[in-house]
């Protein structure tokens, strides 16, 4: 059965000032504030306070990552996207969780964090608006062995 995502990216974050509505922005804005003339590791992220957002974070193992992502965490309501699939011409095996980590391998080839903002059509015809962004992350400050990111997004109009 297919996720009712009708209400998944309802978010109590309407009293937050403006530049902290949005959680892909307060993600980068921790990245850089752990990296301090490094990367930030996967422990600093998750010792971070990230309230609400932790639903939606996501961490990848980089070393175990054949081919697929290999999840060390995967938020609760970030893991109900994994069978919220796409209407797509060629693949409809893509879910939201796909689209949400797509951008691991870039963000680790630039060694910086990627924003992803698309509009993206579902199977059953509705449209979300949907923001994502990835980081890499290194345990020692230098050598990438994670990548970490939040979701954010709500249905169009």
């Amino acid at each position: 059965m297919l996720s009712d995502i009708a209400t998944l990216f309802d978010t109590p974050l309407a009293v937050a000032p403006p530049a902290d509505r949005r959680a892909t922005r307060r993600f980068v804005d921790l990245w850089m504030m752990c990296a301090r003339g490094g990367f930030p590791s996967w422990s600093q992220i998750q010792a971070a306070q990230l309230g609400p957002d932790r639903d939606w974070l996501f961490a990848v193992d980089l070393e175990k990552s054949a081919g697929f992502p290999y999840f060390i965490f995967l938020g609760d309501k970030l893991a109900k996207l994994s069978d919220v699939y796409l209407s797509d011409h060629t693949d409809w095996t893509l879910s939201l969780l796909d689209k949400a980590v797509g951008d691991i391998e870039a963000c680790v080839a630039a060694g910086a964090p990627r924003l992803r903002e698309d509009e993206l059509k579902l199977c059953d015809g509705r449209r979300i608006l949907f923001r994502a962004v990835a980081a890499p992350l290194a345990d020692d400050g230098e050598r990438f062995t994670h990548a970490a990111g939040v979701v954010s997004g709500r249905l169009a109009g």
